[in-house]
């Protein structure tokens, strides 16, 4: 595969358990920039020549992703305080992004939901973000041009989830949604690096926890079902290898009653 960017995917498991190795043949060229995200942010635009082929655009895609399902998927993040972030990558037959989701919470902002991140050509074109902020929900769409542009951002409001799909879009002041976060827990990269940070056993198995060193950091839980020679090796002298970097496959098992985790494959001091 030629002009590859994301030499990290490797550490990404597909939820339909085939392992793939990279994603895109080149990053989004409209990757958020603090330059970009002020420009001209007080303006409003109320009409958008385009906006009717955009939202058919993203339909196209909805659709796709439903029929074909390609999905890379982050590992779960979380902080001790129930900051937590998960990314899925839907991708086309050339693993090109097509769809980002993210979900979130911030309980610091008292925000909780998701954004949606659709791709043409590799450039995000729109964004969709459904989210909960000081009990009232919100849903805002923001249009871009190829080179990262917020074209239109229009939003609407309301106290519940019910009463939110009758109300009407109103434009507002522009505004770009940032993609940057959701590429880095794609790729593990900053404070979504991930380390050994010891295991802790539950009532319903044992868990390594992985994520950034640090008392603040992101962290995330993979049940260890298999106690494999590098599981053995770890537990023979376990403080050694504290906030040692570890590559890792994994999946995400959904039981009967609902609940769900991530399973450890295996696992690794070097690059799988």
């Amino acid at each position: 595969m030629k002009n590859i960017l994301i030499p990290k995917m490797n550490r990404l498991v597909l939820l339909t358990l085939i392992s793939i190795g990279l994603l895109v043949s080149c990053k989004p060229s409209n990757e958020s920039k603090k330059a970009k995200t002020n420009e001209n942010k007080n303006i409003v635009v109320k009409e958008l020549k385009d906006e009717k082929s955009f939202d058919e655009q993203a339909i196209k895609i909805d659709s796709f992703v439903l029929a074909y399902g390609k999905v890379a998927s982050s590992l779960d993040y979380s902080k001790s305080d129930g900051t937590f972030i998960h990314v899925d990558a839907h991708l086309d037959d050339k693993e090109h992004f097509l769809l980002v989701e993210e979900e979130f919470e911030n309980p610091s902002s008292h925000e909780k939901g998701t954004k949606k991140y659709y791709f043409q050509k590799n450039k995000i074109f729109k964004t969709v973000e459904e989210f909960l902020e000081n009990a009232m929900y919100k849903i805002r769409v923001s249009y871009y041009a190829p080179n990262g542009i917020c074209l239109k951002t229009k939003e609407k409001t309301a106290t519940d989830a019910f009463s939110i799909e009758k109300k009407k879009f109103i434009a507002v002041p522009k505004f770009v949604c940032n993609f940057d976060k959701a590429l880095r827990v794609l790729n593990q990269e900053k404070e979504f690096r991930i380390t050994f940070q010891g295991f802790v056993k539950a009532k319903d198995g044992e868990y390594m926890i992985v994520g950034a060193p640090g008392k603040d950091a992101y962290t995330s839980a993979l049940r260890v079902s298999l106690q494999d020679p590098f599981i053995q090796g770890i537990k023979k002298d376990e403080f050694s290898y504290l906030n040692g970097t570890i590559y890792v496959i994994y999946e995400k098992v959904r039981e009967m009653n609902g609940f769900t985790y991530q399973r450890l494959i295996r696992g690794s001091w070097d690059k799988l």
